[in-house]
């Protein structure tokens, strides 16, 4: 056995687990190990190694990589490379839509009804809270509050029919 190989011996333990946190799978640090004697003990035939075991943390490294590459390049690119959490440009746009069907119909409340529809829902203020700011009773502010969803939701449907009946029109 070479000096290279020996000197390595010495230090086997210490090189496993180098390549073990390198690689956090103990059968394959194995084989990089083995691998990596390998090429030591062929380069050591050909040339004297001066500092055996940097040569062998750096052989161990390559390895690693190489095999790292390999995966990638056998796993090729997938759709999940290719998704983004943003949302697509129709989503945005129906959105938009929606908001302003909506800003639409909120235009279309009284304004006491607007008003008491924004602090319950928008500022998240309490009935009590929005019953002493307006002057009006706790069970207006409700019966404020019950209507102005009512005509909302039936601004947003009306609304949202047309838009089914526009697109089932068109050809």
């Amino acid at each position: 056995m070479t000096d290279a190989v020996s000197v390595l011996k010495e230090h086997e333990s210490k090189l496993l687990a180098y390549i073990n946190r390198r690689c956090r799978n103990m059968s394959q640090s194995e084989d990089v190990m083995q691998e990596t004697l390998l090429r030591m003990l062929e380069q050591s035939r050909k040339t004297e190694i001066a500092q055996p075991l940097a040569y062998a943390y750096r052989v161990a490294d390559s390895i690693i990589f190489a095999q790292a590459r390999k995966v990638r390049l056998e796993t090729g690119i997938g759709d999940s490379d290719f998704e983004s959490e943003l949302p697509l440009a129709d989503e945005v746009l129906e959105h938009k839509q929606r908001e302003a069907i909506f800003r639409q119909a909120l235009e279309g409340l009284t304004p006491l009804r607007r008003t008491v529809f924004i602090k319950r829902h928008l500022e998240r203020k309490s009935r009590q809270a929005i019953a002493e700011e307006t002057g009006l009773s706790l069970e207006a502010v409700k019966k404020h509050l019950v209507r102005a969803m009512v005509q909302l939701a039936d601004a947003i449907g009306a609304a949202e029919a047309g838009d089914k009946n526009k697109k089932q029109v068109t050809p």
